[in-house]
């Protein structure tokens, strides 16, 4: 069965944005492979080649290609998936990240280093954070390259 798939030619502009995708260091993998391989057809690979060369399955490239030509450049990310929006939002992030980075002893606290249930119950009496948990403080520093280490945070970014 002959699988050939005809696909538009680029315009420069595309080609440019193609490029600083597959170039940047802080997209998601997913999208990396998804400019691969539009870049891959661009340059009148055959799709089932191009979906070898970008990691991806044969139906997930089609797929792929379909919504590129759909959507355009846009097509490339991920789409909004459902589910409940953040109750605390990057304000409260910021706080949250900002404690954590501050020794407690100048904040006025007795005790020298942060403990997950230390800062809750710190954060717990700030105003607008009284109903933070656990475990949205523990995501919220690991998002930020903070991590646990001897039962304490480290302001650290992961190597």
């Amino acid at each position: 069965m002959n699988r050939s798939v005809t696909f538009l030619q680029l315009g420069g502009g595309q080609l440019v944005e193609l490029q600083q995708l597959l170039r940047s260091q802080s997209i998601p993998s997913a999208v990396r492979k998804r400019a691969a391989l539009i870049w891959q057809l661009a340059a009148g690979v055959s799709l089932a080649k191009a979906s070898k060369r970008a990691g991806l399955s044969y139906p997930n490239a089609h797929h792929c290609m379909r919504r590129f030509l759909k959507l355009g450049m846009g097509g490339l990310h991920d789409r909004a998936r459902a589910g409940r929006p953040r109750r605390y939002g990057s304000r409260e992030t910021s706080r949250i990240l900002k404690s954590a980075a501050t020794p407690p002893r100048d904040l006025g606290l007795d005790f020298i280093t942060w403990t997950l249930p230390r800062l809750e119950e710190y954060l717990r009496g700030q105003r607008g954070l009284g109903h933070l948990a656990r475990s949205t403080i523990r995501r919220r520093l690991i998002e930020a390259g903070m991590h646990l280490q001897a039962g304490r945070f480290e302001a650290k970014a992961r190597v």
